[in-house]
């Protein structure tokens, strides 16, 4: 279901991946392919707490004609063999100033707590707040964390948040489909610190890669398609695993030594895996290495276009 390029395999002793799509676990699921088999999640940010390994996940409704999420799905596991499913742990009407599309989410902790970034109607990120990995959440601020209806610098489309928690202890959100936006936040996680920016992807020759305009697809194969996830693979180097366009989709692995906001083309990763787009996390889990959990999408032309693998 996957390949590795040779721009990725010199990592792949140290991989576990990890592939999730259109499915649910039940309440405990012995470790099989497909992982993910009685309803449609997409999404997946994967993300370790005290030892355990929790999927946070969007959830397509079994009748939906489109991405109509309604609330957020959370998946666990102490081993990657026996999971839990805890169910529905965030909706859209948990936010009051939300009206539709739960889509991709992220959650990391801070100051003692769990904070979920929630993408809602195609145009806003919201943050919810927990005691627990499992919640329950509720709204952190009351608003949006991001809007874009009242401002352009979140570009065309804000959604797919996913947060970098830095080494120094700064955060940032990255977030945006077809144009890469970043932004700091401050130790609370629950305000912006400064201005929105635009992350600039470069070619293997270092060339900037041109973004794609509104509605439009992005260049291939350096472009940048949407799902940013961002994570540190090594001292002073950060690597972003973005989906790398469409028709069909692909992940691309750029990395950045220094700058939180520019990022080289590094190459191709996964290959079309049954999906209109694929949004995936990397995580670094007990004595498996790295876990890459990716998305085959929810639904595309039929509900049940992908499900969920795990390969080593």
């Amino acid at each position: 279901m996957t390949m590795l390029t040779a721009a990725f395999m010199k990592l792949r002793k140290h991989f576990l991946w990890l592939l999730l799509g259109s499915s649910l676990v039940p309440s405990v699921a012995l470790g099989e392919n497909p992982l993910v088999a009685n309803i449609f999640t997409a999404d997946p940010s994967g993300r370790v707490f005290d030892g355990r390994l929790y999927v946070y996940a969007s959830h397509d409704l079994a009748d939906a004609t489109y991405w109509d999420m309604v609330d957020w799905r959370l998946l666990s596991t102490a081993d990657l063999v026996q999971w839990r499913d805890h169910g529905s742990i965030f909706r859209v009407k948990d936010f009051a100033w939300a009206s539709r599309w739960a889509w991709a989410p992220d959650c990391v902790k801070a100051n003692g707590k769990y904070f979920l970034f929630l993408p809602v109607d195609r145009t806003k990120i919201g943050v919810a707040v927990g005691d627990k990995p499992e919640g329950p959440f509720k709204d952190a601020i009351g608003k949006p964390l991001v809007d874009g209806t009242a401002t352009t610098k979140a570009g065309p489309e804000p959604i797919d948040p996913a947060v970098l928690q830095d080494d120094d202890g700064q955060s940032y959100l990255y977030l945006g489909c077809r144009q890469p936006k970043v932004v700091r936040l401050r130790p609370s996680l629950t305000e912006l610190d400064g201005e929105l920016h635009t992350v600039s992807f470069l070619n293997a020759q270092g060339k900037p890669v041109p973004l794609a305009a509104p509605g439009k697809d992005p260049i291939l194969p350096e472009g940048y398609g949407e799902a940013p996830f961002v994570f540190k693979r090594a001292e002073n180097t950060t690597s972003c695993t973005p989906m790398a366009g469409r028709q069909p989709p692909r992940r691309s692995m750029p990395s950045a030594n220094t700058r939180w906001d520019r990022f080289t083309y590094a190459g191709k990763v996964m290959e079309h895996a049954a999906s209109v787009t694929q949004h995936g996390s990397v995580v670094q889990f007990k004595a498996n290495g790295t876990c890459s959990i990716t998305r085959a999408n929810s639904r595309t032309e039929t509900p049940s276009a992908a499900r969920c693998a795990l390969t080593s």
